[in-house]
């Protein structure tokens, strides 16, 4: 009479433990609002599910919910002042005898006439330094080694790759993938101006892989940019907006379309960077922020005649780029 009921024993046994809570986070749903009842009959039929950075959502529903709270969040955020250099460029280049005090002088004081240029820009303009004398300082200035050469290939070869950074951030921080050594997964990334150490943290987290900052001639990489400006990159998108309902919809679209394994969230400056893997490939949805809030408030201004608004909006542009 056992071994009749053992059969029945064991089919119990194991419909419990199959219905039973779980914290393990690749087949429990993250979602507070997702009932018990469903996450077990999503684990039944085997649905694959989605990660958001690195927490397991059931169904598309539960991640669009998900996401919404995370968009919130990141919109909240107050972006943190860029710290001050830890030793000034021209005070740095004197003490490496390639400038005078009387030229850094002149360079300050036609920043102070012209205003939106970089100081190493001035010593440029001026005659006073080569850019390779700038980007060497510059180097210094920030503890990083200089890049002599840049493989693209490592932004361009497959949107699955680790360099697979949107272009509109690239350009913003006026950085570029240098190299990527497979071996310690570590993406090297080259800045022209400031080294942001906040946006190297969120490519991180984003892409799931180690970075490193190095150093490269402004210019050149300004050129890099403009160069990949007319490349075909169809897994960029780009969507000016603030607007918390905007992005949801814009965001459970793309996600009801593509079916992404994995999505990752992160902030950078003004952009809000969306990440959507699926298994073939990944497309990056981008956010721009400050855009969207200089054009609203050029929107709210009361009428103006096009001379007067114009210098407004170029302003608010160039204060953005520098």
């Amino acid at each position: 009479m056992s071994t009749l009921r053992h059969p029945l024993a064991w089919s119990a046994d194991w419909i419990k433990r199959r219905l039973a809570p779980t914290s393990d986070p690749k087949t429990a749903c993250a979602l507070p609002s997702c009932s018990e009842l469903k996450r077990h009959w999503t684990r039944l039929h085997s649905q694959p599910g989605a990660l958001l950075d690195g927490r397991f959502y059931c169904r598309p529903q539960c991640l669009e919910k998900a996401l919404v709270g995370h968009i919130s969040r990141l919109l909240a955020m107050t972006q943190p002042l860029p710290p001050p250099n830890r030793i000034p460029l021209g005070l740095l280049m004197v003490a490496r005898g390639k400038l005078t005090h009387t030229e850094v002088r002149a360079a300050l004081e036609a920043q102070r006439r012209g205003s939106y240029c970089k100081i190493g820009d001035w010593f440029e303009k001026l005659g006073f330094a080569t850019e390779q004398d700038v980007t060497a300082a510059l180097a210094l200035q920030w503890g990083c080694p200089v890049v002599s050469s840049f493989d693209l290939a490592v932004d361009l070869a497959g949107v699955g790759s680790p360099g697979a950074i949107p272009l509109p951030i690239l350009e913003a921080f006026q950085m570029l993938p240098a190299n990527f050594a497979t071996a310690t997964n570590t993406l090297y990334l080259a800045f022209g101006e400031r080294v942001d150490h906040a946006a190297l943290y969120a490519i991180e987290r984003t892409l799931g892989c180690r970075t490193q900052p190095c150093v490269a001639g402004r210019k050149r990489i300004s050129r890099q940019i403009e160069s990949l400006r007319h490349t075909n990159r169809p897994n960029d998108v780009e969507f000016v907006t603030h607007d918390l309902g905007e992005m949801a919809r814009i965001a459970s679209s793309y996600i009801n379309r593509l079916s992404p394994e994995q999505t990752h969230i992160s902030r950078l400056g003004h952009f809000i960077w969306l990440r959507l893997q699926a298994r073939s490939a990944a497309t990056n949805l981008v956010f721009n922020l400050q855009r969207a809030l200089a054009s609203s408030r050029i929107s709210s201004l009361p009428s103006l005649s096009l001379p007067v608004a114009a210098p407004m909006l170029l302003d608010v542009c160039t204060q953005a780029h520098d």
